[in-house]
């Protein structure tokens, strides 16, 4: 039995309202800042393929399906991405000690002290943008972005397994 009232849905209806908007100012604030954090990386590396990068090193060597996968990306993004990262020396691709046809992406050293040296200029900045916050802030801020983006893998996941909304369905009708 759903105890929900309708005032507390109205309360939450407002409140994602709210989040919506914060979201939409929050990417672009996050879009003016990769064009600052793309002067952070050598020439000639794309500042796209670094994201990639960092999810590589956390990963360790591993096949491009499952960097793809890890990564949130579609599999024809990831394979540009790898090509470029390949080209500049910055990852390799060796045979895979379980299944010799098929190979695993590598990090090189060049590879990493880009991702390390990109980390820690994005960190020094964040610091800096954060100075007036209390550790206890922070970590609220930290437990909740992490449990808001769980629950908004797990709705993409099953969201994906559902197919697609029709949008018939999902929109309102354009007024004419």
């Amino acid at each position: 039995m759903d105890t929900t009232r309708a005032s507390d849905l109205t309360e939450v209806d407002a409140e994602v309202a709210r989040l919506g908007v914060e979201l939409a100012r929050h990417g672009r604030v996050l879009h003016m800042m990769k064009a600052q954090f793309a002067t952070l990386v050598p020439q000639g590396v794309d500042w796209a393929v670094v994201g990639l990068l960092v999810q590589l090193t956390k990963c360790g060597p591993t096949r491009q399906a499952d960097l793809a996968e890890a990564s949130l990306l579609d599999p024809s993004t990831v394979s540009r991405h790898v090509g470029q990262l390949v080209r500049l020396g910055l990852v390799e691709r060796r045979p895979d000690p379980q299944d010799g046809r098929a190979v695993r992406l590598v990090v090189t050293d060049h590879g990493r002290e880009i991702v390390e040296e990109t980390v820690r200029r994005r960190n020094q900045a964040f610091v800096a943008a954060l100075r007036g916050w209390r550790p206890e802030d922070l970590r609220a801020l930290i437990d909740l972005l992490a449990r808001f983006n769980d629950d908004l893998e797990t709705f993409r996941q099953n969201a994906t397994r559902a197919g697609p909304p029709s949008l018939s369905r999902a929109m309102p009708p354009m007024p004419s």
